[in-house]
């Protein structure tokens, strides 16, 4: 039974400690089985773009309050404005959390002393290789999170203890990215500057990109210069030279901190805030020997490659499949058939109601960045979903996050974000940790699915608008019967399917009587209303089966079936319910009405029966004519 149910924020900026972050918090997780955790994700970065906002979305998603404690991991949510808008709900909700490596009001606070750490390695680095001239690359400084300022005061700090003056040392501020690392190492070799003894990174990615650089401009680590970077990163283990780190275990980091957080909501746990260890792994690129694990890595390796051989092939199959779909039927069913590409037992996708049941966003009255109230479960791997294009879709409100039943049946799930450019389609929800995840590789499945997504949703919409322009084409715009376009496509249809099925067919033709006169003493405006008169009267005296057209000015055409009887005494009677409803006209309607028999026998065409109702239409108007003269 669930007794503690918890809700875990983080971003995929740097997604392979997002991913050894996940194991972490899953292994907890099946270990405790009292114990459900939500885990919100996405891949905003910290540009605070449009796209970038529609990430971060996933957030609002999770109604604080239907959480008993709130785990954030903070310096991954790198763009300022989100953590600190994420920070005030949570101080607001009063819901027991805990901030992971970046402080937040009203949390408590987990994670390693990043300035002891940053002081060890760029001391190992003076007192071992004897740097003395080094250029420090920094993490983003201005962002609010103190992660990258207390490395900076961790390099300063070592420097300053052994007597490094301010001179021989430059900072260099950057942000995290690998681009920063490749770029200040181009720059700094095309300046002709002298190469320092180290250059010493605030995270691996930087260094991985400066060292590429470096190799690519001829220099060698770590025989030219030195280059220490900071995470412990798999493919900091896999560079040539292997990268010199800070080695944090973010798996087991990420373990004690929600351990920590049960602790609190039991009132078990008095300390207000958890260091965690860390090691320095000093390696080829500082000038230390190889460590002896090429064994391990060469197995990593092949690991990987495996992997990613298997996965481009599902990716391939996916996308090829994806992009064929027809509507959001074809797609979820793809979806679902294709559950394997996400690495786990189910995927969930849920998309917004307004998405779902109105492809014209033109007409959604909502904020296009958020989740609509009500949810609709459009693919699942579970058994259960029927296989049918008519299988009745599952509603549920938005803050259950999915079905009640399912929800009930899950303890470890994640919620991705779904969206295009910058208005929101859903979401999809992952009941396992994609390896996919460790590579960045999940991303392009998302990007897939969205773009797959929105193209549905247009071949809908082109279709609709095709139908609608083709519905202008074949009727009259006056009274909504066909027209001579609707004739040609339709009329003969109609006439022989009631010859072979019916066998016969009746021919009506009419003409409204004195149009003239209404149009010459009332206006054609009110000539209109007789002709629409006259449209809404046939309508009303014939069967959804026949066809009926305005066949021009003020002449109707009706080709029913042999069946109805009472035809031309049913149109006299809505003539009459007309004029008894309609008082008001300054006019009143009369129509002269001609009907052709024919049966299917007699072999006549259907433009000879048009002639015979036309000519016996004409004698009934000229008999009326005389009659009132």
């Amino acid at each position: 039974m669930i007794k503690y149910r918890i809700a875990f924020f983080t971003a995929d900026w740097n997604f392979e400690l997002v991913e050894s972050t996940l194991h972490g918090l899953k292994q907890y997780v099946d270990e405790h089985e009292d114990v459900q955790l939500c885990v919100f994700d996405c891949f905003g970065k910290d540009m605070d773009n449009e796209k970038d906002k529609s990430e971060y979305a996933i957030y609002q998603l999770a109604d604080l309050q239907q959480f008993d404690g709130l785990l954030i991991q903070g310096n991954q949510i790198v763009l300022k404005r989100v953590r600190e808008e994420l920070g005030e709900r949570i101080r607001q909700s009063g819901i027991p959390a805990v901030a992971i490596d970046c402080p937040l009001p009203g949390c408590w606070l987990a994670g390693v002393d990043n300035e002891k750490a940053q002081h060890d390695i760029t001391e190992h680095l003076i007192l071992h290789h004897g740097a003395r001239r080094m250029v420090y690359l920094t993490g983003l400084l201005d962002n609010g999170c103190p992660e990258a300022q207390q490395r900076l005061e961790g390099f300063r700090k070592a420097c300053r203890e052994n007597h490094i003056p301010p001179e021989e040392t430059e900072i260099i501020e950057c942000t995290w990215r690998t681009s920063d690392g490749f770029t200040v190492a181009t720059q700094w070799v095309e300046s002709g500057k002298p190469m320092p003894d180290a250059f010493v990174c605030a995270n691996d990615d930087m260094a991985l990109g400066l060292m590429e650089a470096l190799e690519e401009k001829g220099y060698r680590v770590p025989q030219e210069v030195a280059v220490t970077g900071f995470d412990g990163l798999t493919s900091a283990e896999l560079s040539n030279p292997t990268l010199s780190t800070v080695f944090r275990d973010n798996k087991m980091l990420n373990y004690r901190a929600l351990d920590f957080l049960i602790r609190k909501i039991d009132g078990r746990e008095e300390a207000e805030s958890m260091t965690f260890p860390f090691g320095i792994s000093c390696v080829e690129s500082c000038g230390c020997e190889e460590t002896g694990v090429h064994s391990f890595l060469r197995k990593k390796y092949f690991r990987q490659v495996r992997f990613l051989k298997n996965f481009y092939i599902l990716q391939d199959e996916l996308a090829a499949e994806l992009f064929e779909a027809n509507d959001l039927i074809d797609l979820m069913d793809i979806v679902e058939d294709n559950k394997e590409i996400f690495g786990c037992n189910n995927a969930y996708m849920c998309i917004n109601d307004y998405y779902f049941d109105n492809y014209d966003k033109n007409n959604w009255h909502r904020d296009s960045k958020s989740f609509g109230e009500e949810m609709v479960l459009a693919a699942c791997g579970r058994s259960w979903i029927s296989k049918e294009r008519n299988r009745p879709y599952i509603r549920f409100p938005r803050k259950g996050l999915l079905p009640e039943s399912l929800m009930q049946q899950e303890r470890f799930i994640i919620f991705y974000p779904l969206h295009y450019n910058t208005y929101s389609i859903g979401y999809l929800a992952l009941d396992g940790i994609s390896e996919a995840a460790k590579l960045n590789l999940h991303m392009s499945i998302f990007s897939f699915l969205e773009i797959a997504i929105e193209n549905a949703r247009k071949k809908c919409l082109l279709r609709q608008f095709n139908d609608f322009l083709d519905n202008l084409y074949v009727h009259d715009a006056l009274t909504g019967l066909y027209n001579r376009f609707g004739y040609e496509r339709y009329g003969q249809h109609t006439f022989d399917t009631f010859m072979m099925q019916d066998g016969g067919a009746q021919i009506m033709f009419i003409d409204l009587d004195y149009l003239k006169q209404i149009n010459d003493r009332y206006g054609h405006e009110v000539g209109d209303e007789a002709i629409r008169g006259a449209a809404k009267t046939i309508q009303a005296a014939c069967d959804d089966r026949d066809f009926m057209m305005r066949y021009g000015g003020d002449e109707f055409l009706v080709i029913a079936s042999m069946r109805e009887t009472d035809l031309e005494d049913g149109l006299q009677r809505a003539v009459d319910e007309y004029n008894a409803a309609n008082g008001e006209n300054p006019f009143t309607l009369s129509l002269s009405v001609g009907v052709i028999r024919a049966a299917s026998r007699e072999n006549r065409s259907l433009e000879e029966c048009v002639q015979a109702a036309d000519a016996l239409m004409y004698e009934q108007k000229s008999r009326r004519k005389a009659r009132k003269n």
